[in-house]
This record gives structure tokens, sequence and C-alpha cells, in this order.
């Protein structure tokens, strides 16, 4: 049985959508994880993101479960909530960062 890492590098070799797709995956999941902590670090709950951002608090839970990447005007809206900056960069950097 193969390991779980040497699968998943034969499958971005042999596999565009593959990559493509879990390269996706990858950043929905740190931002979900960057946005969650900073939501409970301020002590707010979801529908307390919602009021303040004007997001719906459904469409939080997606973006926190990793199910739904934000467009830019949703970072926007997140990160001056946060009053965080939002980092793009190479290599699947995205971060939101406490201004």
């Amino acid at each position: 049985m193969k390991a779980h890492r040497q699968y998943v590098e034969e499958q971005i070799k042999h596999d565009k959508r593959f990559a493509k797709d879990l390269y996706e995956a990858r950043i929905q999941v740190r931002l979900a994880v960057m946005i969650t902590k900073l939501r409970e670090e301020r002590g707010w709950s979801q529908r307390d993101l919602a009021k303040i951002t004007g997001i719906k608090q459904p469409q939080i839970a997606r973006i926190e479960k990793g199910e739904h990447l934000p467009t830019l005007e949703t970072l926007w809206k997140l990160a001056d909530a946060f009053d965080a900056k939002i980092v793009i960069g190479p290599h699947q950097k995205l971060e939101i960062r406490a201004a």
C-alpha cells in the first residue's frame, strides 16, 4: 500500500487537474484557519462577524470550513473587520495579518 504523500506526489505528476485542485484546496484551508483564528481571538461568533462585515453567516461558515474561496471583495471586508492586512505572495502564500 502506498503512503498518502507518495500517492499525492504521483497524482500531481500525472494529472494537472489534480495538481490545480490540490493547490486551491491548500489555499482554502490556510485561509479558513486564519479567518477562524482571528475571529476566535476576538471572541466573536460567526454571527458577530456577519453583522460586522455584512457577509451572511452561512457564507462565513463555508469559508471557515474551507468549502468556499472568498472573492477579493469578501477578503477586504474580513480584513477591515479584523483591522488586518491581506498578504498575497508567491508559492501559495495568502495571509491575513493583524495590522
